[in-house]
């Protein structure tokens, strides 16, 4: 809790945004360091004005911060601080990663797709979302988005209902998540992250903002549908900055609602596909399929569905695989290595 407590405390400071902290962060490598380093030796990372404000603790509000660290200990929220190794190495790769990150569900490591759209997919989008995210699942991966009601939403759901993992970043406080992302919590492999404090609702300014933080955790970035204002364009733009690669799908060319893809699309910085699955079978995650889908842990019946094999040929599969070092047993379930 102390370097929680510490972290928080940083964030408050006048002036002092994420890429500072993260610089200084680099250079102490503990939010206690930080505070308690010399104005000389702070001075020579982020310059004299903010090194007076860390010292001078300016903007820092004692009341404000033990309301929120009681918020958070007494809703049992989740935390990630920079200095944690569970940290996202994805998050914080970026120039500015939150001091903090907020969590309800569980933490899990697995390579992800981002699935990100309209919040108004036609009929035909509705199908293409809910196959692609099954897809993902079966290569042994989850999927990220933000949640929000259409492509994004689907996306998740689709998801956990294959008995896959999926990380919803939300653009409030864990403690104003909207219920039907709280329904998602009751399946197993959902993790709900925020950035911003508990009880902040969100505006017009921390949806995009987040959107930086759904670019930096996926391996790639696929939009479905999107209209020429839709949200999800400055995903992609995250994405293309960050080195990811984007894809996009065009259903009816004619509707306006994939101009954003086109404009992607014409300007060279999406690739277009008719289907995800050719993304995952020119990506890394390539390979064995049935190692890639017990990247998720599978219990023997969910193996014999997925392959369409006997109980025997599937048990004597995952023996010679077990033997091989390829997977490992855990209780009723099958994981890969």
């Amino acid at each position: 809790m102390e370097a929680l407590e510490s972290w928080l405390l940083l964030s408050q400071i006048k002036g002092l945004g994420n890429k500072s902290l993260k610089k200084l962060w680099e250079h102490f490598s503990s939010a206690r360091a930080i505070l308690k380093a010399d104005r000389r030796e702070l001075t020579k990372i982020v310059g004299e004005a903010k090194a007076k404000a860390i010292s001078d603790r300016e903007g820092v509000s004692g009341r404000a911060l033990g309301e929120l660290l009681k918020v958070i200990e007494r809703e049992g929220i989740g935390y990630l601080t920079l200095e944690d190794e569970a940290y996202p190495a994805g998050i914080k790769a970026i120039e500015d990663p939150p001091a903090v990150l907020f969590y309800r569900g569980r933490l899990f490591d697995l390579p992800l797709a981002g699935i990100v759209g309209t919040r108004r997919p036609t009929g035909y989008t509705l199908n293409l979302v809910k196959a692609s995210a099954a897809k993902v699942v079966e290569a042994g991966m989850g999927v990220v988005s933000g949640g929000a009601k259409g492509v994004d939403w689907l996306a998740h759901e689709g998801a956990v209902e294959r008995g896959g993992h999926t990380l919803c970043i939300l653009g409030c406080g864990i403690l104003k998540t909207p219920n039907y992302l709280l329904n998602l919590l009751s399946y197993p492999n959902t993790l709900l992250m925020s950035e911003f404090p508990p009880l902040q609702t969100g505006d017009r300014y921390t949806f995009p903002k987040r959107n930086r933080l759904i670019a930096a955790m996926s391996e790639f970035v696929f939009i479905p549908e999107a209209g020429a204002k839709s949200g999800s364009l400055i995903t992609a733009d995250y994405a293309i900055k960050y080195g990811k690669r984007v894809y996009v799908h065009i259903g009816i060319g004619s509707s306006d609602s994939w101009e954003g893809c086109y404009k992607l699309l014409k300007e060279g910085r999406a690739q277009i596909v008719k289907d995800i699955e050719e993304v995952l079978e020119t990506t890394a995650f390539g390979g064995d399929s049935l190692l890639r889908f017990l990247r998720t842990p599978r219990k023997l019946e969910e193996i014999i569905e997925w392959t369409g094999k006997s109980y025997s040929e599937v048990n004597a599969i995952l023996l010679d695989m077990e033997m091989e070092g390829k997977l490992r047993r855990v209780g009723s379930y099958y994981q890969a290595l």
